[in-house]
């Protein structure tokens, strides 16, 4: 790894584990599950706030589904109890090398997931940005891709994967709705990995994020992007330019292979989610694409989408 790779990949391994949170604060984990060859998108999400108990959520869904599963617990856990062995009830989830190796298995009712992540890169840290994380949007929070091997059943059917997951972690407080809007958007192959961050708050536009190519990782400098959305206004095609603080720039069409609404996370927006297959260079991938919407914005400006947008 060339020096600056290097300092990425010396993020503190601590941060991989539990966080000491203040009265406000959440933590959540999401891994994002992407078969396309399946027809089959979703996500294995943890979260614990710093009071209250912990949820746990699996949610699957698109066209290979004859409908959506998803399975949710909600039970107290210790103090003591770190990722290195985080058990509620049907999920468990190990940290085995931090920013390197997790194990992670959830034994449902209706889903059962057995899998390893394994990273493709060090992790990309918001803290590592000139100017740090929104503080609004928590204390820090990490993006990473891995190489993904699972053995998965749904309602009975079982399928072998081999592929890719897309893991996030934040901690710190989190007030959604101070995004008027926002695009987290993740895309990788075997050969390149792209995550942006970009945030619409108060007037300003806040861009964090990384391309990961050829065994150099650096920060994005710029992002430009084109969408196209369906009469709910919900994206299915995205082609994007990213551009790094090297000067490289690199192409990316996406394309949507199943998506899905989220309006329980706040009351205040919606989560538009899109799991996608991507191109980059001639060399085939997944990516996953979140929407953040201002509720009132949405209902509006949907009306208009098919004329204007």
């Amino acid at each position: 790894m060339d020096t600056i790779t290097q300092e990425f990949a010396r993020f503190p391994a601590e941060h991989a584990m539990r966080h000491k949170l203040r009265a406000d604060g959440r933590e959540s984990l999401a891994h994002m599950l992407l078969f396309p060859e399946q027809g089959i998108a979703g996500f294995i999400y943890p979260s614990v706030r710093a009071t209250g108990p912990a949820k746990a959520r699996t949610h699957l869904f698109g066209p290979g589904l004859p409908e959506p599963v998803a399975e949710e617990v909600e039970l107290p856990v210790s103090a003591q109890m770190d990722f290195d062995d985080w058990r509620m009830g049907p999920l468990t989830m190990a940290v085995r090398e931090p920013y390197k190796l997790v194990d992670l298995e959830w034994q449902g009712e209706r889903i059962q997931f057995k899998g390893r992540y394994e990273a493709l890169h060090p992790p990309y840290a918001f803290s590592s940005h000139p100017d740090g994380n929104p503080p609004y949007y928590g204390d820090d929070r990490t993006e990473q891709h891995g190489r993904l091997n699972a053995d998965v059943t749904i309602d009975g059917k079982s399928f072998h994967h081999e592929g890719f997951l897309i893991r996030d972690h934040s901690w710190g407080p989190r007030i959604w709705g101070l995004n008027q809007h926002y695009k987290w958007f993740h895309v990788t192959t075997a050969h390149c990995s792209i995550h942006f961050f970009e945030m619409h708050s108060f007037g300003a536009t806040h861009l964090r994020g990384f391309l990961y190519k050829d065994g150099v990782m650096r920060q994005l400098a710029g992002v430009t992007y084109k969408t196209q959305y369906d009469e709910n206004m919900i994206h299915q095609q995205v082609n994007a330019t990213v551009t790094d603080s090297d000067g490289r720039s690199v192409d990316v069409a996406c394309r949507t292979f199943t998506s899905l609404q989220l309006d329980t996370y706040d009351p205040e927006i919606y989560l538009n989610e899109a799991a996608v297959t991507v191109e980059i260079e001639g060399q085939q991938g997944v990516g996953w694409i979140e929407y953040c919407w201002n509720r009132n914005y949405f209902d509006f400006a949907r009306r208009y989408v098919t004329q204007y947008a």
